[in-house]
């Protein structure tokens, strides 16, 4: 950074210079636009717009006519685990993967990884020495001059080239291509390409959810396949290089395991496309070749071999294993990503999970003290949403004294964070936080039973935590009455 005490950068500005588009489309948090479009834009906004479309070129004196970009907030482009960033980064694998499906007879694919590339600019003062280095170079066409501050720095951009590659430019720079030749596609339209994918294609319409969700084990590990399966398609790499990323792709989403790649890989991808005859054959080549690689640091043996040629000891050779290994890594995503998709719509993962479990979560999460009264009543709201859908499921382990501590504990914390202004709820709830710790439980029913019959005092706003409190005693009380009035009974007679 090179920021003085006082100082902040502008709004950063993500771009593809690569990829156009013809209108606005909006993917995860972010809405893409043509650098043509700087309409409702502040003046600022739209100058650094303008000035970074003039500085993207394809080659020689060729400026690129208009590229796709999204305005930011302020980001310290140093610090990649920022939530901007980390999203980014999986948005630029998703284009990258969409635009790289291969041609289904040919397996090439339709772009290098490079055409997704992805700039990223911080408005803000840059040292002039990275904008023109004076050792062993000369301009080739008078250039025009900067005004420095006191500090030798003028206004222009500090930028990263693919998240790595660290670039300073400012008014009448000129920014490349990552590689010496990038062709531009003359029908590529991001917001008509992605939207198609996104609705039409199967391999594909389920990735959005991918930048929705929040970061779990599935999740992550698709995204990391397609980050790997990206570094096997750019067009700086030797296919001998592309084979072990694409293999690192492979055991990824898949999940396999140290030894026994193939066998396991093929028990796999059998399992989520079918068994297809002559798939063992291409993965047990495509796992020769990767060793090669390995081990040896090179292989001769790229293609695939359907059959033995007569007399001869290595057969014929036919198309590319990494075409092959492209399409049913496609595939393979596709097939998980819609079989999560239906598990999850089956709430396969919740019914696997006992309320046992779930009011243990419960007390945990507001016996939390590094979170803020209310926001462990919003991380809860879920949980005992699911208690109430399954509090009729038969259930063995089920314990008083976990259900009762779960009421105890959300009295305690609305004490915390609400001021109670009616005086007998808030009595009653004071009731059953300063219940006794009991074999039976028998007080801290009493108390809950007494809230229950407060059926004059309003629940509360929806999802408050005096709403959550309300809605998991009545959860508790329909579990225990039964009970309550038993011990109750008992405790008369004696």
């Amino acid at each position: 950074m090179t920021l003085r005490p006082g100082e902040t950068p502008g709004r950063a500005i993500a771009v593809f210079p690569f990829l156009k588009t013809s209108e606005p489309i909006r993917l995860g948090s972010f809405t893409f636009r043509s650098t043509d479009d700087v309409s409702g834009l502040d003046m600022d906004d739209a100058t650094h717009v303008r000035e970074i479309s003039e500085m993207l070129f394809l080659q020689d004196e060729l400026r690129i006519r208009s590229a796709s970009y999204a305005l930011l907030p302020v980001l310290d482009l140093d610090n990649r685990d920022c939530a901007v960033m980390k999203e980014l980064e999986c948005l630029q694998a998703m284009v990258g993967y969409c635009y790289s499906a291969p041609h289904p007879t040919l397996g090439k694919p339709f772009f290098y990884f490079e055409q997704a590339s992805l700039a990223l600019f911080s408005p803000e003062p840059v040292p002039i020495f990275l904008l023109r280095p004076e050792h062993h170079v000369m301009p080739a066409s008078p250039t025009p001059p900067l005004t420095q501050d006191e500090w030798h720095r003028v206004i222009g951009y500090q930028g990263r080239y693919n998240f790595r590659h660290p670039f300073w430019v400012a008014r009448g720079s000129r920014l490349y291509p990552p590689v010496p030749h990038i062709g531009l596609n003359i029908s590529q339209d991001l917001a008509s390409n992605l939207g198609q994918a996104f609705t039409e294609a199967p391999k594909h319409y389920l990735l959005p959810q991918l930048l929705l969700r929040g970061a779990n084990e599935p999740t992550d590990r698709v995204l990391t396949a397609i980050q790997w399966y990206n570094r096997a398609n750019t067009a700086s790499e030797e296919d001998d290089v592309a084979i072990i990323h694409l293999s690192v792709a492979l055991e990824t989403l898949l999940g396999l395991p140290r030894d026994a790649k193939t066998d396991r890989f093929v028990d796999a991808v059998s399992l989520l496309l079918g068994r297809i005859e002559r798939l063992n054959l291409w993965a047990e080549q495509f796992y020769a070749a990767r060793s090669d690689v390995a081990h040896e640091g090179r292989t001769e043996r790229l293609r695939f071999i359907p059959v033995k040629a007569k007399g001869s000891a290595d057969g014929l050779r036919y198309q590319s294993l990494l075409a092959y290994g492209r399409q049913i890594f496609q595939l393979c995503v596709g097939a998980l990503m819609f079989g999560a998709h239906l598990a999850e719509h089956a709430g396969l993962r919740a019914k696997l999970v006992t309320n046992q479990e779930r009011f243990e979560v419960v007390c945990k999460t507001l016996d939390n003290d590094t979170l803020g009264p209310a926001d462990r009543f919003a991380a809860i709201e879920e949980t005992v949403a699911l208690i109430d859908e399954f509090r009729f499921v038969a259930e063995e382990g089920l314990r008083l004294d976990t259900m009762v501590g779960a009421v105890r504990r959300g009295a305690r914390t609305l004490l915390l964070c609400e001021d109670l202004a009616d005086p007998i709820l808030k009595e009653r709830v004071e009731s059953i936080a300063a219940a006794p710790h009991t074999a039976d439980c028998f007080e801290a029913l009493t108390a809950i039973q007494a809230l229950q019959d407060l059926k004059t005092v309003p629940l509360g706003e929806p999802r408050s935590p005096r709403w959550i409190v309300r809605r998991l005693a009545d959860i508790v009380w329909q579990y225990t009455f039964f009970q309550y009035y038993s011990l109750r009974d008992q405790k008369q007679k004696k």
